[in-house]
């Protein structure tokens, strides 16, 4: 049965679910002020390759709030089982 993906909004087969058939954002693409991206730099498990992108930047930048990447195209941070819009099938499969 093909279900419609809550976390990438794509279809999937249920019967090839897995723990990392999943690549998606767990936060928004928003962003804010430069100083918000230091912030995360600071916070991040390799701030050294991230800092490089801030330094000498003003004003606004746009960016995932989980992950820093600024294409918002970029594949998803974090991997995981497909999740539905039906809460009560997510939980009966065991997917959240």
């Amino acid at each position: 049965m093909q279900t419609v993906k809550e976390r990438c909004k794509q279809r999937f087969n249920e019967a090839s679910n897995s723990r990392d058939a999943c690549r998606y954002h767990p936060a928004l693409y928003s962003g804010g002020e430069v100083a918000k991206a230091i912030g995360f730099v600071r916070a991040s498990d390799a701030p050294q390759d991230q800092l490089e992108a801030v330094v000498g930047r003003k004003g606004l930048m746009r960016f995932w709030d989980c992950c820093g990447s600024e294409d918002e195209g970029t594949p998803g941070c974090c991997v995981g089982f497909h999740v539905s819009f039906d809460d009560e099938l997510n939980d009966a499969k065991g997917w959240r």
